[in-house]
Parts: structure tokens; C-alpha cells; sequence
């Protein structure tokens, strides 16, 4: 039971018992209708969302289609109104949970899988011949009663079809990223084919446990959606049938002509696929036709968002100069898990790099034309001293091959940094400068914060990087032109920023003033290199690159201009996202296989003495750490017990004492201390957009800080 100030009030007529759950834009209470002593779900817009106009139509915009959709299988609606100026929706109260509270427990059975799918997919259907696109469809917004009824809920970004929906639906691509279909990743105009994919991935991880794609951002799982194979569903259970894999694959054919036409259609080629006597699944609304076997229109929009995903090729441009090999790097021998179909997916989980990558496709091939051919300096990587010569469990550590790949194309910084157009301000404007917007209306509570913050955003159809000022509420955008400049990382005194942005066609790390000035690129390469983050004394910028362009990261580290670039750490498998001690003697980072988030793993390499070990080993998966301020803790995402894709959770620097701080309903990450270690910035989902939040360290107080998009935060600290 969770404490909320409204639990034990009455609104319009409902007393308030506990609370259900907390989801992007609204909190639903068990109430108790007091007229009709009846249990039911109360729906409520919190407080601090009522003067915003967005929130106000999302929440109405959810009231008028579900009062148009009066099917058996759709959570009901009872009573709509206000008290105190907080909208509420009253519905029917499901006491048995969703979907994903079962899939929690592990695989479904087949025949629980079709008694579910008998009832949601003749109910989208329904909506669908409404014209009613849900865009949200996942398992946690099918909700169960106690005789195994399933029934759909949570249209809150939901889309009636010819209708303009300005101010409801914000620019950019809405959704959950897990579920998305690929043209919903790439912000293309939808039909309903596209809730039939979700609908797929659910298929998917009902019967097998998890879900198709996993990474450890929701963009790098975005341009899964749209570019990596689906997995074989039988290597995650071998207790399915070619049959069930079959119909389950159809469902995430790429291509929306490959797949259903409609959700009845997937229904039945299930039941078939079982051997089960087919029978036929009848609209439960009297009043309804059943929906044809053809799809409805495509969406067009007013103006079609820019897609956030192209599909191109992708081609590294090989350098003009062969280099000399990399240092040794430390291998750890680890088992790999044999699933064959993972060949096919080997470029899906490069992460947000590849992502990038792709969203400026045009970009990228003229670069290699008029470009490829211009050799880049390729200085000799140096060796730091605990990787000079030091075997290992007694193994001497090989050198890559200097006629390899990776040596051929070693991703070597340019011998003397090239210094980079910074953006310049419009003197002539008479409003504000270049990138400056108006102030956000920021509540006394989040004004009191005080400091600022770093972050990346989609704007105006580009993903660039923004300064937050929380004492006034002034935002900022700090880099300008082509490409998309993502994962910001304040250095140490405040002064400076490292980044990624793959403007010159693949990713590279950047660094510029906090003003976004004097930017100058500091890789220069023909891989991607991702993920940058400061040494404590601000004299190294740590990263994450794709030596081999297989997805398999290993550590490097440079310094702030670029020069003295060593190989940290490296074992053929995937070490990403490392981040430092406060005393600058260890680094933590996820650890595991390229291509199954599910053994990815706490890792900790300690540069005196070259230690490895794991902080955590368990069936479960831990990612992106950070140490807290005063190095007591570590900040990481674990999938353990969480109600949705990740929740926030917390250890002892020694692996001890896991503890979960906070576990919405969807996909927490980019968590991070504040400099005085008294509260995390993180990034969540909110109605479909992801957003910055801010809780205090210990879970609690949580506050959202931005209202139009912002992702992965970096804090300021005073200089």
C-alpha cells in the first residue's frame, strides 16, 4: 500500500482506499462508490498536472473515446468529473491484475494465452472499426478479473483517426519503445496494423517470458524494432510448436502488409496453430459489426512527424592509413549461450549509436562520397601501465591482430583535435538568443532544487542537446546543425561537456564549453564510440567503442583534448557505460552478452592491478551503474521484481545490500546522483514522451522537471 494525501478523502462521492498503481500522467486509487457500497477504479490527475493544457486534453481526450467504446472487453466506464479542479475517471475495478502481473511469474500456457486473446483482439477490433488507434498496447494495459476475463484499458495517448488531436499528441514518436511497431519507431503514419505488432510482441512474451527486443536504452531498443529480426520464440521455449512460432513471427513481419489484417484473423491462425477446433469469436456488443478482414486507413496527419528512424545500409568508411594494433586488452573467457537466430540481430543492440546513425541517412552517404577517401591521423594508442605486459590467471593477454579489421580500422583520435564551428547567437534578436526559449513554469518545488541540468531532447525535429536552468526555469539548446548529439556528461567543475553525436556519419565523442562553445571532436573513427564520462579530476573522458563493429564495446579512455588514448578494458563481449570511483581508481559498467540483455550484469575493473570482478550475477538484469558522490553506493537499473521494463535501484560499493528506490509502470533510466549525492535525476516515461523527473536519494519526493521531452540527465555543478 502505497501513502498518498488523498487516501481515506471522498471525491465526488468515491472514498479513497489505496493505491492500484502510478502511471505517466494519472494515479488510480481502489475506491469504494459510497451510494452503492461497490468497489471500482478511480482514475485521478494529480494536482500538479491541472493548469497543464496537455495533460487536461490527454485526460479528456481518454474519456471521450472510452465513452464511445462500449465493448464486454474493454474496461468499462462509470463516472467522469472533477473535485477541487483534479479530473477523475471512475471505472471498473479489476481485481486480478494485468497481464503482465502473470507474465511476472513467468511464461503463460498456451491455453490461458488463447482465452486472453479470444477476448482482447475481437475488442480491438472493435475500437479499430471505431477508427480508434491505441498506440499503447502492451500487457500491463490488459487488466484481469477473478474468472480469467481480459479486457483492454489505458487509451490515454490513444488516436481517433481524421481527427486533429493538437496539443494532445507531441512531436516526436509516443509510445512504449518495447511494443512499438517499426513504422510507429519511425513516426510514420499508423493504421492498425500497428497496435496488431504490439499486440505480437505481447504474443511473444506471453509465451515465452520476455520480449523480443531488449537494450539498454528505449532508443537502442526503437531501431531494433525497426531494423533487427525478431528472435526465434522457441529458443526461449522449446515447449511451443513450429506452428505457435509461426503465427508469433507473422506478427512482427516488418512490413505491416505481411502481417494480419486484423486481430481476429491472429486469434484464430493461433487456435489453428494448437490443433483446437476453430469456433467463432463474436463481438460480444450487440450493437457492433464485426470488423472486416481488411485494414483500416492509414493515419494522415496534418503534418507527419519526422521519422525518427531511417533504414539504411550501414557501411563504415574505412580509414585511408592502417594503424598500429590497439594496447592489449584483458579478455575474460565466459561462456556464450547458444541461440543461433541471435546471427541475425548482431548490429541490433549497438544502442543509441546505430540509432542515431540511422536517422540521418541522407547525411551519412554523402559524407562517405565526397569524404571517405580523406585518411585520418591514426596515432598509436598508448598502453597505461596495468595493461603493460601483465598476464592474467596466467595467461599472457594478446595484442589484436595488426592485419585484423580492428586494427585495420582502429578507432584512433586525429593526432591534433580539429576545432569545430561552436553555434553562434543571433545579436539581431530582439527576443532572446538563438536556442534560449521561453522560461518552463517550474513549481516552487522544483525551483528549490536549485542548479541545472544537461540533457538531450527532440526539438523542431532534431535530437540536440539543452541546458535547464531549475532557479528560473530557462532552457537553452546548446548544439546546433546536422546530426543527432545525445548522452551529455558534465565534467567535474562545470565548466565543460562531453557528448556523442554522429555528425560525421558514425558516433564520435565531443566535448564543449557548458555554454556551447569551443565544441571539438575528440574521437575520429569509422566506429562508434558512445557513452563518454568524466574522470573525477576532469583530466579523462572514459568511452565505450565498437572496436570490432560487432556490438561488442570495450573501455577506452582519452584526455580532454583528445590525446593520450589507452585501452582500459576489453573481452569480446559487451562492456558499456562505464562510470568512475569518486577516488578515480575503478570503474564500473554493465558487463555481458552482445546479443541477450538478459545476462547483462554489474561489472567493476579496478585500474591498479588490473582487477576484474562482477558486482552482480544473478538471472536477472543489472545495467548502467554510477557511484554516488561519496562512493558508499551505486546508483544501477535491474529488472528485478520491476512492474515494467526497469526500476531504479541502489547498492553498497561492494555488491551488497540491492535495494529498489523506485519501480514505476514503465521504462526508468539515465539515473544519476546530484552533486551533493541528496537526489536522482532520471529519465521516465510520461503519457507516451519521455520526460526528466527528480526524486530525493532515498525514493521518495519524486517531481517532474521537464513538460516537453527530455532524456538522459546530466547534473551542473557549481564551479
Amino acid at each position: 500500500m502505497t501513502t498518498d494525501e488523498l487516501i481515506g478523502k471522498t471525491i465526488g462521492g468515491y472514498e479513497i482506499l489505496d493505491v492500484i498503481g502510478r502511471g505517466g500522467m494519472a494515479t488510480v486509487y481502489r475506491a469504494q462508490q459510497v451510494s452503492m457500497k461497490r468497489v471500482v477504479a478511480v482514475k485521478v490527475l494529480p494536482k500538479q498536472y491541472i493548469h497543464d493544457d496537455t495533460y487536461l486534453q490527454r485526460f479528456h481526450q481518454e474519456v471521450k473515446i472510452v465513452s464511445q467504446l462500449e465493448h464486454r472487453n474493454i474496461v468499462p466506464v462509470y463516472d467522469y468529473g472533477e473535485s477541487e479542479g483534479q479530473p477523475y475517471i471512475v471505472m471498473r475495478y479489476m481485481p486480478a491484475g494485468s497481464v503482465d502481473d502473470r507474465i511476472n511469474r513467468g511464461p503463460l500456457d498456451i491455453e490461458t494465452i488463447i482465452s486472453i486473446l479470444e477476448q482482447i483482439a475481437p475488442a480491438l477490433d472493435y475500437a479499430h472499426s471505431k477508427n480508434v488507434l491505441h498506440r499503447d498496447l502492451k500487457p500491463s494495459n490488459v487488466l484481469m478479473d477473478d474468472d480469467g476475463g481480459a479486457y483492454l484499458t489505458d487509451f490515454g495517448i490513444a488516436r481517433i483517426l481524421g481527427e486533429q488531436s493538437v496539443g494532445i499528441t507531441t512531436q516526436g514518436v509516443v509510445g512504449t519503445p518495447s511494443y512499438m511497431s517499426p513504422e510507429q519507431a519511425q513516426g510514420l503514419p499508423l493504421d492498425n496494423r500497428s497496435d496488431l505488432y504490439a499486440l505480437g510482441v505481447m504474443l511473444f512474451e506471453m509465451a515465452t517470458g520476455r520480449r523480443p527486443f531488449e537494450s539498454d536504452t528505449p532508443y537502442s531498443i526503437a531501431v531494433m524494432q525497426v531494423t533487427t529480426p525478431p528472435p526465434q520464440p522457441r529458443a526461449y521455449n522449446p515447449n511451443l510448436s513450429f506452428a505457435v512460432e509461426e503465427v508469433i513471427l507473422k506478427t512482427l513481419k516488418k512490413k505491416r502488409e505481411e502481417r494480419y489484417p486484423h486481430a481476429v484473423a491472429l486469434a484464430e491462425s493461433l487456435k489453428r496453430a494448437v490443433d483446437k477446433p476453430i469456433t467463432s469469436i463474436h463481438d460480444t456488443q450487440p450493437v457492433a459489426v464485426r470488423p472486416q478482414p481488411h485494414p483500416i486507413p492509414i493515419e494522415q496527419p496534418a503534418q507527419s512527424p519526422p521519422p525518427m528512424v531511417a533504414i539504411p545500409p550501414i557501411a563504415y568508411a574505412p580509414l585511408g592509413q592502417s594503424a598500429a594494433p590497439p594496447a592489449a586488452i584483458y579478455r575474460r573467457r565466459k561462456p556464450r549461450r547458444p541461440n543461433v537466430w541471435m546471427n541475425a540481430a548482431v548490429g541490433g543492440l549497438i544502442g543509441c549509436g546505430v540509432l542515431v546513425v540511422l536517422a540521418i541517412t541522407a547525411l551519412l552517404i554523402i559524407g562517405m562520397i565526397t569524404g571517405g577517401s580523406e585518411a585520418a591521423p591514426t596515432p598509436t594508442a598508448t598502453t597505461p601501465p596495468w595493461l603493460s605486459g601483465v598476464s592474467r590467471d596466467g595467461e599472457v593477454m594478446p595484442t589484436l591482430d595488426p592485419t585484423s579489421r580492428a586494427a585495420r580500422d582502429a578507432r584512433l583520435p586525429a593526432a591534433t583535435p580539429t576545432p569545430l564551428p561552436s553555434r553562434t547567437p543571433d545579436h539581431t534578436a530582439t527576443i532572446a538568443p538563438v536556442g534560449v526559449r521561453s522560461a518552463m513554469l517550474l513549481s516552487p518545488e522544483v525551483r528549490a532544487i536549485g542548479g541545472s541540468l544537461v540533457y538531450f531532447a527532440e526539438r523542431d525535429s532534431s535530437t540536440k542537446l539543452f541546458h535547464l536552468d531549475l532557479n528560473t526555469g530557462q532552457e537553452t539548446q546548446l548544439t546546433f546543425g546536422a546530426g543527432m548529439d545525445v548522452f551529455p556528461a558534465v565534467s567535474p567543475d562545470g565548466r565543460r561537456i562531453a557528448f556523442q553525436s554522429d555528425r560525421d556519419g558514425d558516433f564520435d565523442i565531443y566535448v564543449m564549453d557548458l555554454s556551447g562553445d569551443n565544441l571539438r571532436q575528440i574521437t575520429r573513427n569509422a566506429v562508434d564510440d558512445r557513452l563518454p564520462a568524466w574522470s573525477p579530476d576532469g583530466e579523462w573522458i572514459s568511452f565505450s567503442s565498437d572496436i570490432r563493429g560487432d556490438g561488442t564495446f570495450d573501455l577506452y579512455r582519452a584526455r580532454a583534448d583528445g590525446s593520450d588514448l589507452q585501452a582500459v578494458f576489453g573481452d569480446a563481449a559487451r562492456s558499456s557505460g562505464a562510470r568512475w570511483s569518486p577516488d578515480g581508481q575503478t570503474l564500473v559498467f554493465t558487463s555481458g552478452a552482445r546479443d541477450d540483455a538478459g545476462t547483462w550484469e554489474i561489472a567493476r575493473f579496478h585500474l591498479p592491478g588490473a582487477v576484474f570482478s562482477r558486482l552482480t550475477e544473478n538471472a536477472v538484469k543489472d545495467w548502467s551503474p554510477s557511484f554516488s558522490p561519496d562512493g558508499r553506493y551505486i546508483l544501477f537499473l535491474t529488472n528485478e521484481g520491476a512492474r515494467g521494463d526497469s526500476a531504479i535501484a541502489r547498492m553498497a560499493a561492494d555488491g551488497s545490500g540491492r535495494k529498489i528506490l523506485y519501480d514505476g509502470t514503465g521504462y526508468e533510466w539515465g539515473a544519476s546522483y546530484s552533486p551533493d549525492g541528496q537526489l536522482i535525476a532520471f529519465t521516465a516515461p510520461d503519457g507516451g514522451r519521455e520526460e526528466i523527473f527528480v526524486m530525493d536519494a532515498d525514493g521518495g519526493n519524486l517531481r517532474q522537471i521537464t513538460s516537453g521531452g527530455g532524456q538522459f540527465p546530466a547534473w551542473v555543478s557549481a564551479s
